[in-house]
């Protein structure tokens, strides 16, 4: 009799086989403003010995994937692994399950494992249409001699003739510098194409029929963006001008051609009257954030590391 429960056990053991893995994915808050980075963090438990392969892409339903970590194993059975999203629609959408697949020793069986969905809430950033740059105290008064003002003046003057002469040559230089002249701003160039966006977005203009509008402000934005990110002139240079310049910064294919594709269709619109369906405009504006997105400066990753999204 007990070897016959004996033999039953075994056969138990057999049938179930080796422990199903599952996942589970964090992120720190359900709250995020449009355009934020949402780190995600994954947690797998597993029989030991198993390894994973992610099947997540480029997009998660409405999410841009913007970076990933690799698999790392924090114990026999457990492994951790990390994704850096963010939606640049405002709403309250759903984070699809994230999938993998598990190879167990012993198995010949590739196995799927999902996340379970998150619900997210994107909130669209807060802008004051009647504020502005302030600051956080008036300036202090200091008294000035009438020779330190004439002084003052004079030098004034002069910076504003060197400044004059070195921007000529610089203009008609062939080539351009190589090396990242970004222009100096209190706030991060980024932060402020991110807000001006979020204000074009309010204002609705190619939904009341102001098109070439629409495409002059969002290409204005950019080229701003390029000039204080990268020191280009691009509010002064035509479309191929800006093309050629990025060029020079060794961007990421993918990078120029959403930026080439967005000035292309503005100067169709402004220039030969062509009139964009209404996914040719919702594309242009989530394409403008994602440029802003991936040419951002000093990017940290989930594992902690900074680096700069050019580089990629």
């Amino acid at each position: 009799m007990l070897a016959v429960v004996l033999s039953l056990s075994a056969l138990h053991g057999v049938a179930a086989g080796p422990k199903e893995p599952t996942a589970v994915a964090r992120v720190d808050s359900t709250e995020y403003l449009v355009g934020d980075w949402i780190r995600i963090a994954v947690e797998i438990a597993h029989t030991r010995g198993a390894t994973f392969q992610s099947v997540v892409g480029d997009t998660i339903g409405g999410y841009h994937v913007l970076d990933r970590s690799a698999f790392e194993s924090t114990s026999d059975t457990t492994t951790t692994t990390g994704f850096v999203v963010a939606r640049y629609d405002s709403g309250t959408s759903e984070l699809p399950p994230l999938q993998f697949l598990a190879s167990i020793p012993g198995d010949t069986a590739v196995r799927s494992v999902f996340t379970s969905p998150l619900l997210l809430t994107i909130h669209t950033v807060d802008v004051d249409p009647e504020g502005g740059a302030r600051d956080i105290k008036p300036p202090m008064g200091i008294p000035y001699t009438l020779t330190e003002i004439i002084v003052f003046i004079g030098i004034l003057l002069l910076l504003a003739a060197a400044g004059y002469l070195l921007y000529r040559f610089l203009k008609r230089r062939k080539g351009r510098p190589v090396l990242d002249a970004r222009v100096s701003s209190a706030r991060p160039p980024h932060i402020l194409a991110l807000e001006q966006l979020a204000r074009l977005r309010e204002k609705k203009l190619w939904q009341q029929g102001r098109i070439k509008e629409y495409y002059s402000e969002v290409t204005e934005i950019l080229r701003r963006y390029f000039e204080n990110r990268y020191g280009l002139t691009a509010l002064e240079e035509t479309t191929d001008e800006i093309l050629a310049g990025l060029r020079e910064l060794n961007l990421r294919v993918a990078v120029s051609g959403e930026v080439e594709e967005i000035l292309r269709r503005a100067d169709l619109v402004k220039f030969a009257k062509h009139k964009p369906v209404i996914a040719e405009h919702e594309q242009t504006l989530r394409g403008a954030y994602s440029i802003v997105e991936k040419t951002r400066s000093a990017a940290v990753t989930p594992d902690g590391q900074t680096r700069d999204y050019v580089d990629i």
